[in-house]
């Protein structure tokens, strides 16, 4: 299979390339992955877990555990005969478009740049909502990694986990992040690399006029003590202030921030 510029595929466009992919996956492998993420949900407490194992060459799910009932309604071999189109059918049509667009093409981005033998120690975590059969949404948390194609790099399965987060997700933020995972000695440590914040709402991501004002101070030079002796508020106010348009910017440092907000005439 010839890819002209894989790190712009959409998760619909690879899903389309990958039917036609020839290559061979040991069971065994899959097997030793889902073990492994098995062992990770032991230590998950209050939670059950959805376990799941797609086949991207098939769009069809080979895994799919019975906690997929209490978080969607649906029972598991609904998902199992439904397969992708049923996925992309529950899915929230606004956070399907982020993750078409944006998280799945950043995935495929990082693993470009990885040696494909150690692509399975990366895990990706992205929250998201699916529709309860009931018809509200609700919001999820899943955290999986990709088995990739000898040839290409790009993916051929994923597995990982999945949890209701309704409890203590409140805003409609779609956070993801990338670790790498290393087994020492029997146990798993992992690494955050890569984190990133993307809004399926233009809205949510607009800095308030309060954040505009303490961002052109920043911008000035001026240090947190200062901008809060000055709007008479406290340091922690103005850190929170500061962490929330880094999230909306999706910038990482100060330095970042404000050329961003430069470039975007936000100064």
């Amino acid at each position: 299979m010839q890819l002209g510029r894989p790190i712009d595929f959409t998760y619909q466009k690879h899903l389309q390339n990958i039917y036609y992919a020839n290559d061979m996956i040991e069971d065994r492998e899959l097997m030793e992955l889902l073990s492994k993420f098995e062992r990770l949900s032991v230590a998950m407490h209050y939670t059950v877990p959805m376990l799941f194992l797609i086949d991207y060459t098939k769009s069809q799910y080979i895994v799919m555990t019975k906690a997929a009932k209490m978080i969607t309604d649906y029972d598991p071999r609904e998902f199992l005969e439904g397969g992708i189109p049923l996925l992309i059918d529950v899915f929230q049509k606004d956070d399907f478009r982020i993750y078409n667009e944006q998280v799945f093409t950043a995935n495929l981005r990082f693993l470009q740049g990885r040696p494909r033998e150690e692509h399975h120690q990366y895990i990706f975590s992205y929250n998201y909502r699916v529709r309860h059969k009931n018809g509200r949404y609700v919001p999820i948390l899943q955290r999986g990694c990709y088995i990739t194609s000898k040839e290409t790099h790009l993916p051929l399965y994923s597995l990982g986990m999945v949890i209701d987060i309704s409890h203590f997700k409140t805003d409609r933020t779609i956070y993801h992040t990338i670790e790498k995972t290393e087994e020492v000695n029997g146990y798993i440590t992992k690494q955050t690399i890569e984190t990133n914040y993307f809004y399926p709402y233009e809205e949510d991501k607009l800095l308030t006029e309060h954040e505009r004002c303490i961002l052109e101070y920043m911008a000035e030079g001026w240090s947190s003590k200062q901008i809060a002796s000055k709007l008479k508020l406290s340091e922690n106010t103005i850190a929170n202030h500061r962490k929330n348009m880094l999230k909306k910017t999706n910038t990482k440092n100060v330095a970042e921030l404000i050329a961003f907000a430069c470039r975007s005439n936000l100064i």
